[in-house]
């Protein structure tokens, strides 16, 4: 009966030592999982906005972007949001953000990316939206990029395709 408490002892404190160490690896596969993510975009707008042009009305040139929101599990921590256009909690149209990507690990700190000598916005229904397009369920997205020109300005509009 000694060996059994004493065994049980043991587990549970081998378990409670390694409990952090687990959740800072998956904190960190999450974390290197959306720096690939935005690394792609940047990436994938970077190329539009080097090899196409603008255009005023009608479908222009375009990239699709497939994304993956981790979900919590054993291996990643769940992640709060990943957004295009700005950070999740404020408007565009108030303060033309200088952020074009941010992300945020649950429990970790917002991270942004800017993307120099363009401006990435949200496209919804025909429109440029003051508010940036935030992805927070976990699952893949598809995400279309498209190089236009609204009065005067040129832009990278960004708008989440539907599932197939």
């Amino acid at each position: 009966m000694l060996r059994v408490v004493v065994a049980v002892v043991l587990a549970s404190a081998l378990l409670a030592a390694s409990l952090p160490g687990i959740e800072l690896a998956a904190r960190e596969r999450s974390e290197a999982t959306l720096t690939a993510d935005a690394d792609r975009l940047r990436t994938a707008i970077a190329d539009l906005r080097h090899r196409e042009t603008a255009v005023g009305n009608g479908p222009g040139a375009r990239r699709v972007v497939t994304v993956e929101i981790p979900a919590r599990f054993r291996t990643t921590t769940g992640v709060t949001a990943l957004s295009l256009g700005g950070a999740p909690e404020q408007a565009r149209s108030v303060s033309r953000s200088a952020v074009d990507l941010a992300w945020r690990v649950h429990g970790g700190e917002v991270k942004t990316r800017r993307l120099p000598g363009v401006r990435v916005a949200h496209y919804r229904d025909g429109r440029i939206r003051d508010e940036p397009l935030v992805l927070e369920s976990p699952g893949q997205h598809r995400i279309a990029l498209t190089r236009i020109e609204r009065d005067g300005e040129r832009l990278i509009a960004v708008r989440r395709l539907p599932e197939i």
